[in-house]
């Protein structure tokens, strides 16, 4: 007896050294389960499914499935239970849904199931873990296509029993008299009984020479479908391989098609949409698709996509747009009654925690919806972060988190769960434009002022100022005032916000007094909301180039101490150094963009460089605008001198530096249209005494001063006549004479009326008559000749006296300059 008992106590601990664990481990993913296990080296494995059941088989006789924390990650929805008979049984799937199972290896040996949700009543058989997806075209002469992947190529063919098949019996023949010869000679389809409803059933029989052996056992079979079969697929692997490429490739083009069409970038004509009985037809004009397939754990949408109101969601049953959200998921004012906080909140945290420490997802969703109600977004978010890992109340809990944030006022980015929902005619097209912080021009203006009307009264006084601010900003005051008239409507006295949002529509209109009145008073009460007035007080202004109180540089440096490490922080220091500008304390700003610049970098130093150089050059003296202007000239870069380069220059012109002031312009990138920078280089090259690089700078220009420019430079070079012609273009016909007269160009100076030209169409009027008057006379006896000689002297040194009266003597400098 305790022979029998301790041999038995050896088989088992040998076994039990013998058996193979594999570890199952489990992920949640938007549409599907997945289950994750190690394949013992070089094991067979297969995967069937029928119905709502399928089985893992592992060909390891000691093979022993580990399945302890498969539902720690995963709930009980697509997949209900697993369970293993014994070492070497099948791993027994049994499914909560009439889901479609898929499995692959990768590369490392693990090997992947896949449950996601498919059509009801849907059955799958899937064999030697490659998956058969059939794409069924109508019954022509191309038969059925096998849109097979290429990975799946290989174990399709195999897993097909062609010889089978074409007998209809559940003998199985020798893999290599699966097709016969005379395939080849038939036709390139042809028809084949394919029973797609087999499932295998194996007995293990004893083997005298030791081990087992499986044999296939006999079961009734349905009457053969007669199907159509491209044999010419069938029997080329690489051709087959090549028709799944092609096929995906053809889907792929298909979605980019959609994109483009529902982007506005391409017009189709004579497509049809329609889903026929063989299966559902690609439509480029469906919402189905859109913008891409939603991928695994990856979610694809471009800027383009996001202004249009596509994002990558999987397409529901209803007639909604699939990129909307549902108003019963938004319904904020559902949520919650007119009894007290406390008694609402308390029961629902009492119902947080089920038995066994088990947090109820339903209870979650709930306790935020009425947190959410009052107003509280940071304690709604910290409510969801309790809901548990792969809850089906995910997406429910994505979208409170959102709304939590929005109600804080916090910054959601570009990517949220609101992302390009304002075009949705519903309720969450007013959480859009929050999340967004601006009302796009498709923006659903109706649907968003019924959301609002909708928000209960807190809500409204809440929110309300800032959705005014939004439409304000974007150009439409009677909806801003609107929305402030159903605040007031609230009977709330003091409602945070409400100064900004009237200084904004004041904007809008052009009343400056208004908004500088109403920045003041939010400055002054010191509310949450005073550093952001502050900014906004200092850039108006700069804006305005008006008067700044002297206090005011330092009350927002005492606020960018409280928020330096916040996001307002950045524009606090920035508007430090505006303004001190503005108060004239150029020194201490130049202090304090240094500390900037060290702290927030080139691109805040930019920014906060623009005004302030914008001030030094409009109101510093001489020497203090030389002392940093200069400086900038030479080590600033294109960034910092492009939106001052103009102004800048032109005083480094007048006060004579014209390298420096070419030096800054020459920083930035010539652009053709920029006429106003060519023709400060122009300047500056004929400061320099460079007419050759001033006339090249103004080529292709046009215009009086470009005309003026030109005509000097022509001036310098000694073309007196074309210079002439350009500033008789200008009606300069003073100047134009002298450079005629230079010129001796008598046919164009003879064109000038001299009483127009004040001076020198005088002087060449009297040119012309000494030049005559002093020809030498001819063909006259000796005393004539010489009475002619003397009259000549007279008239023209009459001539000479009367010239000289008609030049203006330019003033001579004094030595010091006056």
């Amino acid at each position: 007896m305790w022979r029998a008992l301790t041999l038995a106590a050896f088989t088992l601990a040998a076994a039990s050294v013998d058996a193979q664990t594999v570890v199952a481990r489990s992920g949640e993913h938007d549409g599907f389960s997945r289950l994750v296990m190690r394949l013992p080296d070089g094991a067979p494995w297969s995967l069937r499914q029928s119905g709502q059941s399928a089985q893992v088989v592992i060909e390891t006789p000691t093979v022993v499935f580990d399945t302890s924390r498969i539902f720690d990650l995963i709930p009980r929805t697509r997949l209900q239970s697993v369970s293993q008979a014994g070492p070497g049984q099948p791993l027994n799937l049994q499914l909560g849904c009439a889901c479609e199972v898929t499995s692959f290896v990768q590369k490392d040996g693990y090997l992947v199931i896949d449950i996601a949700d498919g059509p009801a009543g849907a059955e799958r058989r899937v064999i030697a873990g490659s998956p058969l997806p059939l794409l069924p075209g109508t019954f022509n002469s191309a038969g059925y296509r096998f849109n097979l992947a290429a990975r799946a190529a290989a174990d399709a063919r195999a897993a097909l029993d062609l010889a089978g098949v074409t007998s209809g019996s559940s003998d199985r023949p020798n893999p290599v008299q699966r097709l016969p010869v005379a395939v080849a000679d038939a036709p390139s389809a042809v028809v084949l009984p394919l029973n797609l409803n087999r499932t295998p059933r194996t007995n293990t029989e004893a083997n005298p020479a030791g081990g087992t052996s499986v044999a296939a056992a006999p079961a009734p079979e349905p009457t053969p479908v007669p199907v159509q079969v491209d044999t010419d697929m069938l029997l080329d692997l690489s051709e087959t391989e090549r028709a799944a490429t092609v096929n995906e490739s053809e889907q792929r083009l298909l979605q980019q098609i959609s994109r483009a069409t529902n982007q506005g970038l391409l017009e189709l004509v004579g497509v049809e949409v329609h889903d026929g009985p063989a299966g559902h037809i690609l439509d480029p004009l469906s919402s189905r698709d859109r913008p891409l397939n939603p991928l695994d754990q990856i979610s694809v949408t471009s800027s383009v996509d996001r202004e249009t109101g596509l994002v990558a969601r999987r397409s529901g049953d209803s007639n909604q747009p699939t990129h909307c959200l549902s108003s019963t998921q938004l319904a904020i004012h559902e949520w919650g009654t007119d009894e007290p906080f406390s008694d609402q909140i308390s029961p629902l945290r009492a119902e947080l925690v089920r038995e066994f420490d088990d947090v109820d997802p339903a209870a979650v969703l709930t306790l935020a919806r009425a947190y959410l109600f009052f107003g509280f977004g940071a304690e709604a978010q910290a409510i969801l972060r309790m809901m548990p890992s792969g809850a089906a109340e995910h997406d429910d809990a994505v979208a409170l988190t959102a709304m939590g944030a929005v109600l804080d006022g916090q910054d959601l980015g570009v990517n949220h769960a609101f992302a390009g929902q304002q075009v949705c005619d519903s309720e969450v097209a007013l959480w859009a434009a929050l999340a967004d912080g601006t009302i796009k021009k498709n923006a659903k203006t109706d649907a968003i002022q019924q959301a609002f009307a909708k928000l209960p009264p807190h809500l409204r006084v809440q929110v309300g100022p800032r959705v005014s601010t939004l439409f304000a900003k974007a150009g439409d005051p009677h909806l801003a005032g609107a929305t402030l008239r159903s605040v007031d409507r609230t009977g709330v006295d003091h409602v945070p916000e409400i100064n900004l949002a009237e200084a904004e529509i004041a904007k809008l209109e052009g009343d400056v007094e208004t908004v500088a009145q109403e920045l003041t008073e939010e400055v002054a009460e010191r509310t949450e909301n005073a550093p952001r007035a502050l900014i906004e007080l200092i850039d108006l202004s700069f804006a305005e180039r008006s008067a700044l109180s002297p206090d005011v540089p330092d009350l927002a440096a005492s606020y960018e101490v409280e928020n330096r490490d916040s996001p307002l922080g950045m524009d606090l220091r920035r508007a430090v150094v505006s303004a001190l500008a503005l108060t004239g304390q150029f020194h201490d700003s130049f202090n304090e963009l240094d500390a900037l610049s060290r702290r927030d970098g080139p691109a805040a130093r930019t920014a906060a460089l623009e005004p302030l150089l914008t001030l030094l050059t409009e109101r510093a003296d001489d020497v203090t605008f030389l002392q940093y202007a200069l400086v900038i000239a030479a080590n600033g870069t294109p960034a910092e001198v492009a939106p001052i380069a103009d102004i800048v220059a032109q005083r480094l012109l007048d006060l004579g530096f014209a390298q420096q002031a070419q030096s800054i312009l020459k920083k930035l990138a010539m652009e053709p249209g920029n006429a106003k920078r060519r023709l400060l280089l122009a300047k500056a090259a004929l400061a320099m005494d460079k007419p050759h690089s001033a006339l090249v700078e103004l080529m292709g220009l046009s215009g009086s001063e470009a005309n003026k420019l030109r005509a000097e430079a022509l001036w310098r070079n000694g073309e007196y006549a074309r210079a002439g012609e350009y500033l008789l273009e200008e009606d300069e016909e003073d100047a134009a004479a002298r450079g005629f007269w230079h010129s001796e160009d008598r046919e164009n100076l003879a064109t000038i009326d001299a009483d127009v030209a004040q001076q020198f169409g005088g002087v060449a009027r009297v040119t012309t008559q000494i030049e005559e008057t002093a020809k030498e006379p001819s063909g006259l006896p000796p005393l004539a000749h010489a009475r002619a000689l003397v009259e000549s002297s007279e008239g023209t040194r009459g001539g000479i006296a009367d010239l000289l009266q008609k030049v203006t003597r330019q003033p001579e400098l004094s030595e010091d300059g006056s």
